[in-house]
């Protein structure tokens, strides 16, 4: 899943486990992948598939009783699994940017946009108050935040969702990092500002050429959004290509059960939306083979038996047994 030189972000054999009371949840198994700068790779899947746990584990903010128990996490020519807390201090809002779901929570209410925005030019750069300031005004330009001047001495709750989230994403790109993770960074917002964001960090990603990993569960928002898309289920990558192959050449059974769940425009209304049978298994006894078989209407003895290994070419790979015809994608 490599893409070559320019790689910016190369996850290997990843996993991650997290420790309960009775139980390890086995969060994330083996997942690897790349992304290179400029390039916009697609993280998608239902709720609680290990998504934003490998967004923490990048981020080296895992919660309690999380750990990374294999692989490594390069970003540039450094191990980030290698740092402690002290050296991802000097990573996170410098070397890496976070938007979250939710700028309302994400923000510190108790700080001014112009101080929220300005904090990692003081921390990382050593600005001084009045330069982190001025650069705090040019951010919230560069993101499309109107009146900027205005809104430095203004607070989180004094602004719309849009704005807040522009705001967040100022403050990510603050530092210029290599890499920017965007955690379902729409969800909280009405269509038509989710289309501006989106159209935005397009935008800044090509201007500023950073790498940008979208985690998301809306296959709408990663077809006009990601170069690459990987697919993941219950911890595990499924399938792994470029979009158009991924929206057009489906070859996962998982896979095809998201891309049906899409409400259409030619949908009736009297007419039940699609919805994948079952539940996803229990990630503290994950099943031996391969973990969709319960959901999936091809599933044989065969896909029980063991993990499927990855089929298909480099540039679009998916680990299923028994995978959907290329005329019928």
């Amino acid at each position: 899943m490599s893409v070559g030189d320019g790689t910016v972000l190369a996850v290997e054999g990843l996993k991650v486990d997290i420790e309960l009371r009775h139980s390890t949840v086995h969060a994330v198994d083996d997942v690897s992948f790349t992304i290179a700068a400029r390039e916009t790779v697609g993280l998608v899947g239902e709720s609680g598939c290990g998504k934003t746990t490998i967004g923490l584990a990048v981020l080296g903010l895992l919660p309690v009783g999380g750990d990374i128990v294999g692989g490594s996490i390069r970003l540039g020519g450094d191990d980030l699994t290698a740092f402690d807390e002290d050296a991802m201090l000097r990573v996170r809002g410098n070397r890496i940017g976070i938007v979250f779901q939710d700028p309302l929570t994400s923000l510190n209410p108790t700080m001014t946009i112009g101080d929220q925005v300005g904090e990692p030019l003081r921390i990382h750069r050593g600005a001084s108050a009045r330069a982190a300031r001025g650069s705090a005004a040019e951010l919230l330009a560069l993101v499309g935040l109107p009146a900027p001047q205005r809104q430095l001495d203004r607070y989180p709750h004094e602004l719309s969702g849009g704005m807040r989230q522009r705001v967040s994403l100022a403050t990510a790109l603050a530092c210029e990092p290599a890499l920017l993770i965007a955690d379902e960074p729409t969800t909280a917002l009405d269509v038509t500002t989710q289309d501006q964001i989106l159209e935005l960090f397009a935008r800044l990603k090509d201007e500023l050429g950073m790498a940008v990993l979208l985690i998301t569960h809306d296959m709408g928002v990663v077809a006009g959004q990601a170069d690459r898309v990987l697919v993941m289920y219950a911890g595990k990558l499924v399938e792994a290509g470029g979009t158009d192959s991924i929206f057009y050449e489906v070859r996962h059974r998982y896979t095809e059960a998201l891309l049906e769940s899409i409400p259409r425009m030619t949908t009736s209304r009297s007419e039940p939306l699609y919805s994948i049978p079952g539940q996803p298994p229990d990630l503290s006894r994950p099943p031996g083979g391969c973990r969709f078989a319960a959901r999936c209407a091809y599933a044989t003895d065969e896909c029980r038996a063991a993990v499927p290994p990855f089929f298909g070419e480099p540039a679009h790979l998916f680990a299923c047994i028994h995978p959907v015809e290329a005329a019928a994608a």
